[in-house]
């Protein structure tokens, strides 16, 4: 065998090999760049919609469970009662199915509930659905659900209250048993558990949403 020691050509070869690995490193840099944009992207749209679940659990564990707990015979007439503005939707002012449901998840266990939604989906039936407004881009919507009861009492709605707490909606106990302003020792309220689950979902953008759980006792 006679070997070949005609070089020529190893220089566009050895160029050609140079100048692949050196796309291949420039390409693996352009995807970490565009990756990383992509996440921070994500990671925005998120921090965002989770800032406005977190604004309406505000909005409903310090004006609007409140508010129902007021006049809990009546959850329709508690909301048209609270002012809420057009910017609520709830159901349970315009149908009475609604307005019946949400009555049996205030004062009732979840065993109780018949046939009224308990699914975690806030989405699916919503005892609440509220926009809430931005001055830079497509509103976010509110959904909001009462998903399971524990009461304190459990005798059945109107003789047990479901929470042993004073249901003005408004005050609170003095607590006389515990600071010692009085003698005598006042019997503690019993409060009910509420697990109420929170999405918030951009209007523009289904994908766009955050979803929190809440643990409300009363």
């Amino acid at each position: 065998m006679k070997p070949i020691r005609n070089q020529k050509g190893m220089a566009l070869v050895t160029s050609l090999m140079l100048t692949l690995i050196s796309l291949t490193i420039v390409m693996f840099l352009m995807y970490l760049i565009t990756s990383g944009v992509q996440l921070s992207g994500a990671n925005k749209r998120y921090k965002t919609s989770l800032e406005a679940s977190y604004g309406g659990v505000e909005i409903i564990a310090k004006d609007v469970m409140p508010q129902l707990f007021a006049n809990i015979s009546s959850p329709s007439a508690a909301i048209s009662a609270g002012g809420f503005g057009t910017a609520f939707n709830f159901p349970a002012t315009t149908d009475a199915t609604a307005n019946a449901c949400l009555h049996k998840k205030l004062t009732s266990p979840s065993s109780s509930w018949g046939t009224c939604s308990s699914t975690t989906d806030p989405k699916t039936s919503p005892d609440m659905r509220l926009t809430l407004n931005s001055t830079t881009s497509d509103p976010y919507t509110l959904y909001s659900k009462i998903v399971d009861t524990v009461c304190s009492d459990s005798r059945p709605y109107p003789e047990g209250k479901c929470t042993g707490s004073d249901l003005s909606g408004v005050y609170l106990d003095g607590g006389l048993g515990v600071a010692g302003g009085n003698s005598d020792v006042a019997v503690q309220p019993k409060p009910a558990l509420y697990r109420i689950e929170v999405t918030a979902e951009h209007s523009g953008n289904s994908q766009e949403k955050s979803n929190l759980s809440i643990l409300y006792a009363y």
